[in-house]
């Protein structure tokens, strides 16, 4: 039994030194698996650091290139502000802008490039920046900047670039061949315009009209329901109407006085007056009238721009609006009525009673226009014109004896003065224009190319004319009666027709093909050296009938029609007898009729006045040296358009 406790002692140690050794291993695996994490996490602690240095590297670098497309942004809306053609101001303005916000120019290591040329659009209708052969004017700065950023703690050194394009265009507009002083002509036309329809505007209204402004932006707030450019654009409406559904231009141009009351001097009274207008019923069918146009087609405002939202703050004159809207209405038309009250217009009575009937035919409206000056890129159009109107004015003015006391009743005369004038468009175009530090300072330069007109005295036109009649700038080869001259003899014979005088229809062409330049300054108004208008249509039939006159009293008596009514019996007796006479007393009776004759120069100087060029004027045509309406210049707000 002795041997039992051994054993036990044997087993408890062999037991002991198991769990040892067991002990012992697990340890030294331990040991060996702490060493192995311990690397691992050094590993993953380096790589995180790495990573850190890294992430603050590439905040650097944003932030760096952050600040760097700021320096490009406002270096580029400056540097547009001053812009010339020869792009000299651009690169000293922001070069000066970039240094103020901390960016200065030092070598390689900070660089600064300045590119100027024009945001326009392309062929395909899409906006680009053309820098090469880029049309004068320019209108666009592109700056570019670039930087040498090093990285603190990972990889060499890096070069940032940023680059930013700004646009400022300058906006001009204009009216060619018109005036606003004629007030007292505007009811009879505009009647004429609506085909007969009475219009009876006090002239406070008129004048009311005639100065007040508005600007493109307005118009696009009120032409549609979304007040968007693109509905302006595709806007055309009447000329009168003042419904939801139809509210006519007169409302349309109501509703846009309001925008900007500061621009008008008298808004009320331009109101009173488009609100009497938006209310007339026209006579007769008229063309719808097309607003605003970008591309060319025929429209009351054409923008010379690449997007009409650049025009937003080109400012034109409400009553022009009015006229030229209500031309597009009548182009094509019939002829119209212009009545007319002559009692007083001066000048015209202070020689013998005179009357004078006027009609009128719109052939092709006139336009205003409104954008940046310049050739559209790579042609030779000009982007922004405006032409005058091509009417055909036909005037009857004639002279008589009948109601003028004692005369009257022993003389009759009449002289009769058909004549009409057909005038071909003249067209206007924005040359050039550079905004200064005030208005006054910025000047425009606008070019005028005048429109011909050839002026035909005699054969009064048929009733029913068309254009056609007229086309090729062509008069009617007939004779018309100048005069007659009858004589109340209180005899059995009664009043007896003793002479008449008959012309062949005289053509005499208008024509002044040479273009010229009005310079004005940024408020519109014209600096010393302009031309103004010069439709003197009664001077220049004035000089051609004392020309006819000169030719008819160096007719042979055979030019001399004289008879004695009636033509039978006793009469033709008379007839020869007193042909015979009066063949013989010609060298007195002539210079009778040539005297009387003469008589119609103060007449046709007088229409010059009161008559033919207020009204042609504010048909917006213009013979000779056409004249131009110019307003405020725009200088477009710098906005960066890439």
């Amino acid at each position: 039994m002795a041997w039992l406790p051994r054993r036990s002692a044997s087993r408890a140690t062999a037991a002991r030194t198991r769990r040892a050794w067991r002990w012992g291993a697990f340890s030294q695996g331990r040991a060996q698996r702490q060493r192995g994490s311990f690397a691992a996490v050094a590993a993953i602690g380096l790589v995180a650091a790495v990573a850190a240095l890294g992430v603050l590297d590439v905040a650097n670098l944003y932030l760096s290139k952050r600040a760097l497309q700021n320096v490009a942004d406002l270096a580029a809306l400056a540097a547009v502000q001053q812009m010339d053609d020869q792009c000299v101001q651009p690169l000293a303005t922001a070069q000066a802008n970039a240094a103020s916000n901390g960016f200065s120019v030092s070598g390689t290591t900070n660089t600064l490039a300045v590119q100027c040329g024009r945001w326009d659009s392309s062929s395909s209708g899409a906006m680009s920046f053309v820098t090469t052969s880029a049309t004068p004017p320019l209108n666009g700065v592109q700056v570019t900047v670039s930087k040498v950023v090093p990285y603190f703690f990972v990889g060499p050194k890096r070069t940032l670039t940023a680059s930013a394009t700004a646009k400022a265009a300058v906006i001009g507009s204009f009216q060619v061949g018109t005036s606003l002083a004629q007030v007292n002509l505007l009811n009879g036309m505009l009647s004429a315009l609506l085909g007969g329809t009475s219009v009876n505007i006090d002239a406070v209204s008129w004048q009311g009209l005639a100065n007040a402004y508005i600007k493109v932006s307005d118009l696009a707030a009120v032409a549609t329901n979304a007040g968007t450019y693109d509905g302006l654009l595709a806007l055309q409406t009447s000329l009168t109407g003042n419904s939801t559904s139809n509210p006519g231009l007169a409302s349309i141009l109501a509703s846009a006085l309001t925008k900007d009351s500061a621009l008008t001097a008298d808004v009320s009274a331009a109101q009173n007056a488009l609100s009497v207008i938006a209310a007339l019923a026209p006579q007769g069918s008229l063309n719808q009238i097309k607003v605003a146009s970008i591309d060319g087609s025929q429209a009351l405002l054409q923008l010379g721009v690449a997007n009409a939202q650049y025009a937003a703050d080109a400012t034109v004159n409400v009553l022009q609006m009015l006229i030229v809207g209500a031309e597009i209405a009548a182009a094509g038309k019939s002829p119209i009525t212009v009545n007319l009250d002559l009692s007083n217009m001066s000048g015209l009575g202070s020689v013998l009673p005179v009357s004078a009937s006027v009609t009128l035919q719109v052939i092709s409206p006139p336009t205003m226009a409104a954008g940046e000056p310049g050739y559209v890129a790579g042609t030779t159009k000009w982007r922004t014109m405006a032409q005058t109107a091509q009417i055909l004015l036909a005037v009857n003015a004639g002279i008589s004896t009948q109601n003028v006391p004692i005369v009257g009743s022993i003389i009759g005369l009449t002289v009769q003065i058909p004549f009409y004038v057909l005038v071909a468009p003249g067209q206007a175009w924005l040359k050039s224009a550079q905004c200064a530090a005030t208005k006054a300072a910025s000047t425009q330069v606008i070019g005028v190319q005048t429109g011909i007109a050839n002026v035909c005295i005699g054969t009064p036109l048929p009733a029913g004319y068309t254009t056609s009649t007229v086309s090729g700038f062509q008069c009617p080869s007939s004779t018309w009666s100048v005069a007659n001259v009858s004589l109340n003899t209180g005899l059995p014979l009664g009043t007896l027709n003793i002479a008449s005088v008959t012309a062949q229809t005289i053509s005499v062409p208008v024509v002044n093909a040479a273009s010229s330049t009005l310079a004005f300054d940024g408020y519109g108004n014209p600096l010393a050296g302009n031309s103004v208008n010069s439709n003197q249509i009664g001077a220049v039939l004035n000089n051609t009938l004392q020309s006819a006159v000169t030719q008819i009293g160096q007719l042979t008596a055979g030019g001399l029609q004289i008879q004695v009514l009636p033509q039978t019996g006793l009469g033709a007796v008379l007839t020869l007898l007193i042909q015979t006479i009066l063949s013989a007393l010609s060298p007195v009776i002539m210079p009778i009729i040539t005297g009387v004759l003469s008589t119609l120069a103060p007449i046709l100087s007088g229409l010059d006045t009161v008559l033919i060029g207020p009204l042609l004027q504010l048909l917006g045509v213009q013979i000779g040296v056409a004249t131009v309406t110019d307003y405020p210049l725009a200088c477009g707000v710098a906005t960066l358009v890439k």
